[in-house]
């Protein structure tokens, strides 16, 4: 599991560097709804073509004991003026704290609005994860583009 994270982390920073004139940084905060904790993320944005793109992004989840963040690589297509929508794979890792580590593998479809023609492009966005090994969430968030 470690190698096809650290392939897919490899690729997303490559075709990050190769498309650097479509590269934008993407910082951003939220909530999950389901263990309700907050989080902190940040991602590439990577233009395949002007309404698709790429997402690579990692997420820290704030908890009171232990670690838990997440790996993602989501794929989005713009569609009326500002909104996109799209879905990708993801990973989650937890432990520490005298808790067992879990890892778990998860479906990502997600939904938000871009105002790119506002200074560092604001954006918000909901996404709903699947669990590999059952139960779902919903995420919120907002962030900037740098």
């Amino acid at each position: 599991m470690r190698n096809v994270v650290k392939v897919i982390l490899i690729a997303a920073f490559t075709l990050a560097a190769a498309h650097s004139g479509n590269a934008q940084v993407r910082l951003y905060g939220g909530k999950y709804s389901d263990p309700d904790k907050w989080f902190a993320g940040a991602g590439f944005e990577i233009g395949v073509i002007p309404i698709i793109k790429i997402i690579p992004s990692y997420e820290y989840v704030f908890t009171d004991v232990g670690h838990f963040y997440t790996l993602s690589v989501d794929g989005t297509i713009n569609f009326l003026v500002v909104g996109y929508a799209g879905a990708g794979v993801g990973w989650n890792f937890m432990g520490g704290g005298g808790a067992d580590s879990r890892n778990s593998t998860a479906l990502n479809i997600l939904a938000g609005v871009d105002l790119n023609r506002i200074p560092l492009s604001p954006f918000a966005q909901v996404k709903y994860v699947s669990f590999s090994q059952g139960g779902s969430t919903w995420s919120f968030g907002v962030g900037i583009h740098i």
